[in-house]
């Protein structure tokens, strides 16, 4: 795992106002790892998640560099399309995995592959800090898929906004991107998400409801001041379970 910390402005063509942001990625695990509770405790991050189809599920580690590997829709470069070049050299990405086959029992499955049902299942991120801020790169969302692919934003337990990838593809949403080019084997960049997008400071956990097939890496975090850390608490308990979807 690489943890960068920069001043997000300008940086990898990320931006999140003049606010440092954390970049988190899967660099130094291996294809087909586990990703543990304590994988990412000291950069105060939780990673889960739910597979509908196998029960156990827990995410796991994807090398998109590898090939003749049981899903050539996740490899690359060259990749297909998408916002960020075609050569983009991506690496280690997260997946729910269809399968947790591991004959050595070391951590590391045999054969990983993200599951392709539709929908897949739901993909957890859970902050130990509240946090302002929300992006990612995302491969293989495909067309058919993202119809059905939302992602909740919660601040203690409850939702405070809700946003489909279909409006990152329409021109009336507020989070519209025509840069954003989903579909087979594409590589997009997703812009953070603020939390005053949704009237609230910050966000304690995301869930990304996958619709199909798809992998996450570059999560992009800005935490929110320790004062607005306090108000958000307040300010949460007003917005818990609204939705917001333009």
């Amino acid at each position: 795992m690489v943890r960068s910390t920069i001043c997000a402005a300008g940086v990898a063509g990320i931006v999140v106002g003049s606010a440092t942001a954390d970049i988190t990625d899967f660099s130094s695990l291996q294809h087909g790892q586990i990703i543990q509770a304590s994988t990412f405790a000291d950069a105060g991050m939780l990673i889960e998640a739910t597979n509908f189809q196998l029960v156990g599920a827990m995410p796991m580690v994807f090398d998109t560099t590898f090939i003749n590997t049981a899903d050539p829709d996740l490899q690359g470069p060259p990749w297909a399309g998408g916002n960020l070049p075609t050569d983009t050299i991506l690496g280690n990405v997260v997946i729910i995995p269809e399968n947790l086959v591991d004959a050595n029992n070391d951590g590391i499955v045999d054969s990983p592959d993200d599951e392709g049902a539709r929908p897949a299942g739901e993909l957890t991120f859970r902050f130990a800090d509240p946090i302002a801020s929300f992006g990612f790169d995302v491969v293989d969302i495909e067309g058919v898929v993202q119809e059905l692919t939302t992602i909740d934003f919660m601040a203690d337990g409850g939702i405070v906004g809700t946003l489909s990838f279909d409006d990152f593809d329409d021109a009336q949403s507020a989070f519209y991107d025509p840069t954003i080019a989903f579909g087979n084997n594409t590589i997009n960049r997703v812009q953070p998400v603020l939390a005053s997008t949704f009237g609230v400071a910050g966000f304690n956990s995301v869930v990304i409801n996958l619709g199909g097939s798809g992998a996450f890496d570059n999560v992009v975090t800005t935490v929110v001041p320790a004062p607005a850390s306090v108000a958000m608490l307040v300010v949460a308990g007003a917005a818990a379970g609204r939705r917001r979807r333009d």
